[in-house]
């Protein structure tokens, strides 16, 4: 049997065809009235399955022209469509002569039913003649039928207007999302030419109006052409698709500036996944750059802060044992001695030393400062004199105070530190003479100046400002002055270290420090340290030299460096104490156990091998609770905290101290009730 399928929609006639083919049945194909009526003719089907609208000739049409054909008016005709009016289209389709109409969308089992029922009915009806009651009633027809059609053009017309309202929600929609994207959004040909780009994006990034950019290549964009060229080898250039990928480019804005930008690449595809152009946002990085950046310079000074530490016990232990011997030496020597002033050079290099160390830790942010209220007014005004002799006659040196009382916490010796860095540093970039200004002033920082600078937390601050007249600080150099061992002088001119020690010291001091210079305009600094309430605490300062005072009792001295353990033992002996001397932590407890009754005091050091002072004193005071102990160390303030030292009640001194210093403190706690 042979079926002859009239359907202009493929995918439902390539459905039927498969559900007559697969039960046996032969079929063709037509995709209009016009075209099934030529077929028909020529190849006379069993059956005809026609759609209802077609372009061309519709299936009412084709139906008419079928019962009209003397040859094929007996031919069963089957309507497989939607419907638009309800029965009407029914009904029209059997005044004229179909077999049946069967609405869309039916079951495959369930339509075939119905065409089996139709097939057989068609077979036991009566030929009808159709001419004298339908074919000439042409009037009647066609006002059935153009009230069908007038339905269903309304129908298509309502989609038509549903449809056309969603594109332009849909347009509304992507032009206000277009929009309102920060980054920039770039759509471009496949030849890299700009068709469109998002506003206002394009114009506070690059600088560019959109008619500026589109009709012109990307390369417009781009600050060179090597980015130019390898985003478009990965990307741009390729015909085929290719997945998001991300590039590091710098770009150029309008006015000639140069920033670094993100750019994730994408080809531009049709429905079909056809690649028809190329998609690039670009983001403006140049923040999160400098972020990375402080970050990289940041765990620069931690290592080097590290290092700093690490060696700063086995430095200070040295110059403890060189001190103490010195001083040891001056005890022994007349007042007029010809040798006494080669031991004070010998001790005034050394204490010089000790500065170099305590401006390590200082930069590593772990060494042991003494806190205490403090004018910073009082601490420059000190050291004004010694200021003017550092940087020499051909440079001027002008201050200002504006505010009476700027009390600080800080360690009056590091703001010193600080002052002389920078007073050097200054001197430096003035070989030809000059002028260094220092001010100070009370200065307020809110989140406005926050937001403003980048740094800062809210709080009053003593401002202090250094500048010079000097060559200044050339951009690219501005960005690692604080960096360790960074320097722009000369081999053995510089090392690196003096403005990342001021760095330090002022972190150290919950300060903040900032730096502004222009190429031969000179340079100024900035630093922000937190202002207190409370008054300055006035110290009375000895007039004379105050000899050191000994003792008999038994002291055990617990320290694993010989040096430091011999000098120590030599200058509590000359000042007649008994000595007993351990090198580790598990020799201190043998000895002190055998001699617990004669110690009085236990000069231990913090870290040591076996057993560490902390673990020793434990031991000890469970034999001896009211054992007095002094601990000292080398090492950094952080590393001591780390091994548990600090408890109250507990007494400490830092290496390198002098020899008076040390019996000073011994004999202060032994006299302590």
């Amino acid at each position: 049997m042979k079926v002859l399928i009239v359907e202009d929609n493929i995918h439902d006639r390539k459905i039927l065809k498969y559900n007559f083919e697969n039960r046996g049945y032969s079929t063709i194909e037509a995709s209009n009235g016009k075209e099934a009526l030529e077929r028909a003719m020529a190849e006379k089907p069993d059956l005809i399955i026609s759609d209802a609208l077609m372009p061309e000739m519709d299936g009412f049409e084709l139906l008419r022209a079928i019962k009209s054909d003397a040859a094929l008016k007996d031919v069963p005709f089957v309507f497989y469509s939607a419907v638009y009016t309800g029965l009407k289209e029914e009904l029209l389709a059997i005044s004229l002569g179909a077999e049946a109409f069967i609405v869309k969308p039916k079951e495959p089992d369930e339509f075939w039913h119905e065409i089996v029922k139709i097939i057989d009915n068609s077979k036991l009806k009566k030929k009808k003649d159709y001419h004298a009651l339908h074919i000439r009633e042409d009037e009647v027809f066609l006002r059935s039928y153009s009230k069908i059609v007038a339905a269903k053009l309304e129908d298509k017309v309502n989609e038509l207007t549903k449809a056309i309202q969603k594109i332009e929600l849909t347009e509304i929609r992507y032009t206000n999302l277009f929009s309102s994207i920060r980054d920039v959004i770039i759509i471009t040909d496949e030849e890299r030419t700009i068709v469109e780009a998002n506003q206002p994006a394009l114009r506070n990034m690059f600088g560019y109006e959109s008619d500026e950019v589109i009709g012109k290549n990307t390369r417009i964009l781009f600050a060179n052409e090597e980015d130019y060229r390898d985003t478009g080898l990965a990307v741009f250039d390729a015909r085929q698709y290719i997945v998001d990928k991300i590039f590091e480019v710098l770009y150029r804005r309008k006015d000639g500036e140069i920033f670094t930008g993100e750019l994730h690449a994408n080809k531009f595809i049709d429905k079909f996944g056809t690649p028809i152009g190329n998609v690039g946002v670009i983001r403006d990085i140049t923040d999160r750059k400098n972020l990375e950046m402080q970050l990289i310079n940041a765990q620069k000074m931690e290592a080097i802060g590290c290092l700093a530490g690490g060696i700063a016990h086995d430095f200070n232990n040295i110059l403890t044992a060189i001190i103490g011997y010195c001083a040891l030496s001056k005890m022994h020597m007349r007042e007029d001695d010809p040798q006494q002033h080669y031991i004070g050079q010998i001790l005034s290099l050394s204490e010089r030393a000790a500065s170099l160390t305590s401006g390590l830790l200082a930069f590593s942010r772990k060494q042991v400062i003494n806190l205490q209220s403090i004018n910073i007014n009082d601490v420059i005004q000190r050291i004004e004199k010694l200021l003017v002799r550092m940087i020499g006659e051909d440079i001027s040196l002008k201050m200002s105070i504006k505010d009476s009382d700027l009390n600080i916490f800080a360690d009056s010796i590091q703001i010193e530190q600080v002052l002389f860095n920078l007073a050097t540093n200054a001197r430096d970039a003035m070989p030809d003479g000059g002028s260094l200004f220092i001010t100070t002033e009370k200065f307020k920082i809110d989140r406005s100046f926050i937001d403003t600078h980048g740094f800062g937390k809210e709080g009053e601050y003593a401002l202090t400002t250094v500048s010079d007249s000097g060559h200044g600080i050339e951009s690219a150099t501005m960005q690692r002055i604080f960096e360790p061992l960074f320097t722009t002088k000369d081999v053995g001119k510089g090392t690196g270290l003096g403005l990342s020690i001021v760095y330090g010291i002022v972190k150290q001091h919950n300060g903040f420090i900032n730096v502004y210079s222009e190429k031969d305009k000179g340079t100024t600094f900035r630093i922000y340290l937190p202002l207190i309430n409370e008054g300055v605490k006035k110290t009375q300062e000895a007039t004379e030299h105050v000899s050191p005072i000994g003792g008999h009792e038994t002291i055990l001295i617990v320290e694993d460096d010989a040096n430091i353990r011999n000098v120590s033992r030599i200058i509590l002996e000359n000042f007649g104490y008994k000595v007993l001397e351990a090198a580790d932590g598990e020799e201190a407890i043998a000895k002190f156990i055998d001699n617990k009754d004669a110690i009085k005091l236990v000069l231990l050091d913090v870290i040591m091998p076996k057993k560490s002072g902390k673990e020793v004193f434990e031991e000890i005071s469970k034999i001896k609770p009211e054992i007095k102990t002094l601990f000292m160390s080398g090492y950094p303030n952080d590393i001591i905290n780390s091994k548990g030292f600090y408890r109250a009640g507990l007494e400490f001194i830092q290496k390198p101290s002098s020899p008076y210093e040390l019996l000073r403190r011994i004999r202060e706690i032994l006299d302590k009730k």
